[in-house]
């Protein structure tokens, strides 16, 4: 049955089929709305002529056979009041409560997400959807319900913006129904979908399908009745149903195989409703032994549930005329869960909901995409993830067996961050069915994980590369951003600490001081910290944070000259060639000891007093100093900074040789810093020649041109 398809939707037919399923329930409510929304909207009209009442009750109704409680299916009846009429979101609070005026100002807000087909717009709206999970999870059903009533007449529309609500029905609302486990909507949205942005496929399929309608529901029925009779002479009371897979799914089938309708011989599902769970399984053992099973078609989605809650057992058997048919077994519980997700674990007492919202169980399993929306803060990136999510079809184990659902190519990483944060975050080790492995080892359906953590661990850079999922990379970029934020703040204290020092102040003093926060305030700073992690960064000069922090006594704070305002811009604009977790205006001193060019392999170390170092990943120097205080750095493609290089030279000792050396630099428009000559006790001429360039390509280049003068007999590259 499709939700909310009949024909003659009135007020009094939602009335008896909410005293129906919820004995005692406020209906006088609904029936306030439905009159407040009439009187509202009197006068107005939809595309194809129809009273405008006629979609709100409408969606009333697609929530009703929901059986959602009666404030969301007041919120159906008055979702368009306040942003088509002269209601207000005050007059609805006081009329219906704060529950309803709150959805109804929810549903108003997501009404305003206009789809313009980009990819970034499309995929911040898809966020924002998801963000309002968060809040009430009925807004979103209450807006699934409208966009379903809306596709149903899509037909009044214009033909472009026809394919824009089609489009964005698809790529949006179809995988939020299916994540809510929605499934008789999101098949209907589909096939809608389906229909409007690809015509004539869509004409044809459905042609095609339609043609043996009469022979193929005739194979249904005889079909139906030998499984339940098969079932039943075993002693099995059970419900048999059968149908023809939706029209969208078809085609995808058809797009994925490349096969034509008439090769597709598993279009049929049936589903055997059973009393308990045990039963599916021995129903499952029956069919098994009266009809010959298509290996590798069984799947148990009882044990291991899909993310939206659904819970089946599958199969694939030869039926009658050599055909392949699909048997599902689940019980009534698990068929109205399959059928309407999250919205058939809604309970009544008195009828009202017996439970908050955030009280129920099955929001636990959206607290993870939730999140994702939160922490995920490019759209497209969201978007990628979100597709990924509710893809996720491998099953992995905790070692107290919960099950946690990862997309497929996960690593042991993954997991860890799907199943908390700060697991991720603190993961040390992780063991797969016992072993100890590497975080980036894949893991498979049925492995057992387990993530051993550590107070003191943290992530690293290379763990981007060994996450796959959306979710956990942004979890390891976040962290590490944190990290370097954190590192920045101490360093930022050690050179302020250093500074006040030779002001004859400390920092342990200014801590005591009770103005330090008000001159702080004056300054613009919200603490210490951001202070400390913008002297690190070069923002604010160490002479200008003692001025703040301990100025001389009873002269007045001075105000930044115009002079120092423009200083401050240049510095603030100044091109830097590091980049630290996407940051440029970091303090940078590249490192004496070995002298790093861009192009090459370097680290950056956290120096006491003096920024952050950056040395080549190869430096000598590097070795035993202190772990904590390494950062992972990388050179800004778009830079363009000089860089000082010194070069040692062996030529032969000859009138001319400093003048073709120096001759080589002009020609290849390369600056010397220094040219010192001497000679060895060979009576060669030794020639240390410093050079700026921008990266070490040009220095090997200069390197190749000096090696080829006549004369020259060896050029290496020094540190110092």
């Amino acid at each position: 049955m499709d939700i909310g398809k009949e024909g003659g939707v009135t007020i009094e037919r939602v009335l008896a089929t909410v005293q129906g399923y919820a004995p005692g329930a406020d209906t006088q409510l609904l029936t306030d709305a439905y009159l407040y929304a009439a009187f509202h909207h009197r006068g107005q009209v939809r595309k194809n002529g129809e009273d405008y009442l006629v979609h709100p009750i409408n969606v009333a109704w697609i929530l009703t056979e929901l059986r959602m409680d009666v404030d969301t299916i007041a919120v159906g009846l008055l979702h368009d009041t306040v942003e088509d009429t002269q209601a207000t979101v005050e007059e609805i609070r006081e009329r219906f409560g704060a529950s309803v005026a709150e959805m109804v100002e929810g549903v108003t807000k997501l009404s305003k997400l206009a789809y313009r087909g980009k990819l970034e717009e499309q995929a911040e709206n898809f966020r924002k959807l998801v963000l309002a999970f968060g809040k009430d999870i009925r807004v979103i059903i209450v807006k699934c319900a409208d966009r379903l009533h809306n596709m149903r007449t899509l037909q009044f529309q214009r033909p472009d913006k026809r394919q824009r609500i089609a489009q964005e029905t698809l790529d949006i609302y179809a995988p939020l129904t299916h994540r809510l486990g929605l499934e008789l909507m999101k098949r209907e949205l589909e096939d809608l979908s389906f229909r409007y942005l690809h015509v004539e496929a869509y004409e044809q399929l459905a042609d095609a399908i339609q043609l043996d309608a009469e022979a193929r529901d005739s194979y249904v029925e005889v079909t139906r009745s030998l499984i339940e009779e098969t079932l039943r002479a075993r002693g099995m009371a059970c419900r048999v149903t059968g149908r023809v897979k939706h029209v969208y799914s078809i085609w995808k089938k058809l797009q994925r195989t490349g096969k034509d309708l008439s090769e597709l011989y598993d279009l049929l599902a049936f589903r055997v409703i059973v009393s308990e769970r045990d039963a599916c399984y021995v129903a499952l053992g029956f069919m098994h032994a009266s009809f010959l099973p298509v290996a590798t078609r069984m799947k148990d989605y009882i044990a291991m549930p899909k993310q939206n809650g659904y819970q089946s057992l599958h199969t694939t058997v030869i039926g009658p005329d050599g055909r392949e048919v699909e048997i599902q077994f689940r019980t009534e519980a698990m068929d109205r869960v399959a059928d309407t997700g999250i919205a058939a674990h809604w309970r009544y007492k008195n009828g009202r909901l017996s439970v908050s919202n955030g009280e129920l169980a099955e929001l636990a399993r959206l607290r993870g995409f939730i999140e994702m929306a939160r922490d995920i803060e490019d759209p497209a990136d969201f978007l990628d993830a979100a597709r990924s999510d509710l893809s996720a079809t491998i099953h992995v184990f905790t070692p107290r067996k919960d099950v946690i659902l990862l997309p497929e190519g996960s690593s042991a990483l993954d997991f860890a961050y799907h199943v908390h944060t700060e697991v991720g975050n603190r993961a040390a080790g992780v063991k797969v069915n016992g072993r100890l492995v590497p975080f980036r080892t894949l893991v498979k359906t049925g492995d057992t994980v387990e993530v051993m953590t550590k107070a003191d661990a943290h992530p690293s850079r290379d763990w981007l590369e060994w996450a796959h999922s959306h979710r956990a990379q942004e979890k390891i970029r976040k962290r590490l951003r944190e990290s370097l934020a954190d590192k920045a703040v101490a360093l930022g204290r050690e050179i302020l600490d250093g500074a006040l020092r030779r002001a004859g102040s400390s920092l342990k003093r200014v801590a005591g001081d009770k103005d330090a926060a008000a001159r702080l305030e004056e300054a613009g700073f919200a603490d210490m910290d951001e202070l400390a992690e913008r002297v690190f960064a070069g923002g604010v000069s160490q002479t200008e944070a003692v001025r703040i922090l301990a100025p001389p006594p009873d002269v007045p704070l001075p105000q930044p000259s115009a002079l120092q305002a423009l200083i401050q811009r240049v510095r603030k604009q100044s091109e830097n060639a590091i980049v630290v977790s996407g940051e440029t205006d970091i303090l940078v001193d590249y490192a004496r000891c070995c002298r790093p060019m861009k192009g090459e392999p370097i680290l950056g170390y956290i120096t006491r007093g003096r920024g952050l170092s950056v040395h080549k990943s190869a430096c000598p120097s590097v070795k035993g100093l202190d772990a904590e205080r390494f950062v992972q750095v990388s050179w800004d493609a778009q830079s363009k900074t000089l860089h000082q290089g010194l070069l040692h030279l062996v030529l032969e000792d000859r009138p001319g040789m400093l003048a073709a050396i120096t001759g080589v630099c002009s020609t290849a428009k390369i600056n010397l810093w220094k040219a010192d000559v001497r000679q060895d006790e060979d009576h060669r001429a030794i020639c240390d020649l410093g050079i700026t360039v921008y990266d070490i390509g040009e220095l090997d280049g200069l390197v190749k041109k000096l090696r080829s003068v006549r004369g020259v007999v060896a050029v290496e590259r020094a540190a110092s």
